[in-house]
């Protein structure tokens, strides 16, 4: 796991409670957000593995069980900066938050009322808030890294793209420097 998609899914946990404390399921039970390293399937919230990439369709029982969100390293740019051997550095860590509708005979945890789950809406902005909230010179503990900005960019919503699902896509990035020995 990358430092990097590490801190994301750490800054993450205060939504995990929000959303746990303040919305149910049909059933009564708390609404879960479980954090997914993309890198290598991995679930934050219990020792399952989860793979975000297979089609929605195909992880039914996994969406019945909660709202998933992902992160995984998309891509890390370097450029010379100054004089010495030092970089300008851009690492972009992409999430994805996937869930499945409470309505019509699904077992789900998103309701756009917020009666038997989470409203889409509210869970994407928790996200986005949360990790905001932290946008001003995140430390993501990299060696010879120091991050001095934090970006939410090319955010695509493709919830309409479906039917019984709910999908939010965005890029992380983090600005920074990298200083060389």
């Amino acid at each position: 796991m990358t430092t990097e998609v590490n801190w994301i899914l750490e800054q993450l946990g205060g939504a995990v409670d929000s959303i746990a404390s303040n919305y149910t399921d049909r059933n009564g039970n708390q609404v879960t957000l479980k954090r997914v390293n993309r890198d290598d399937s991995s679930v934050y919230e219990g020792s399952e593995s989860l793979d975000l990439n297979e089609p929605m369709h195909k992880r039914k029982d996994d969406l019945e069980t909660g709202v998933f969100v992902g992160a995984t390293l998309a891509d890390r740019a370097t450029v010379p900066a100054g004089t010495e051997y030092d970089h300008d550095i851009e690492s972009v860590v992409s999430l994805r938050l996937e869930g499945m509708t409470s309505q019509g005979g699904l077992h789900g945890h998103v309701d756009p009322d917020g009666t038997n789950g989470v409203p889409w809406e509210l869970a994407v902005r928790q996200i986005r808030m949360a990790l905001l909230g932290s946008r001003s010179y995140p430390d993501a503990s990299v060696p010879n890294t120091s991050y001095h900005t934090l970006l939410v960019t090319n955010e695509d919503p493709q919830s309409a793209e479906y039917r019984d699902f709910y999908r939010w896509e965005a890029d992380v990035v983090f600005q920074g420097y990298e200083d060389l020995p």
